[in-house]
């Protein structure tokens, strides 16, 4: 990682930390961002995330394809997620994240309206792994 503290840090996708066996990589843990939560996550072709929602965490959510193509299915309706589309939800409501033939590359941003953010403890944990 480059760093200059204060002014910036920098790293490759491939040499974040990761969790979940690599399904995602911990951006604001390797680049030490705390205003914000910030992961990708890696779907494979054809894929379904388990139906979840951040009523626990109050963080709305802005999802970014960065390859591939896929949609967040909320209340049985898909919302494209690919290069010409993003999505965002609010905190209380459930989401499934899926993706296409090809997978999907998934940048996912969040944060509590009005609050500050608190990285997990998942995040925090597995920071310093690989």
């Amino acid at each position: 990682m480059t760093r200059n503290d204060p002014g910036y840090a920098a790293r490759a996708i491939e040499d974040l930390p990761t969790v979940w066996e690599g399904f995602a990589k911990l951006v604001g843990a390797g680049l030490d961002i705390t205003a914000f939560g910030a992961n990708i996550m890696d779907l494979p072709p054809d894929y379904a995330t388990s139906s979840h929602d951040e009523s626990a965490t109050g963080q709305q959510e802005l999802y970014v394809a960065l390859r591939g193509s896929g949609a967040v299915v909320i209340e049985g309706e898909a919302h494209p997620l690919d290069a010409g589309h993003l999505v965002s939800v609010c905190a209380g409501t459930s989401r499934v994240l899926t993706s296409g033939p090809e997978g999907l590359r998934v940048l996912c941003v969040g944060g509590v309206p009005g609050g500050v953010y608190e990285r997990p403890e998942w995040a925090a944990t597995a920071a310093g792994s690989r």
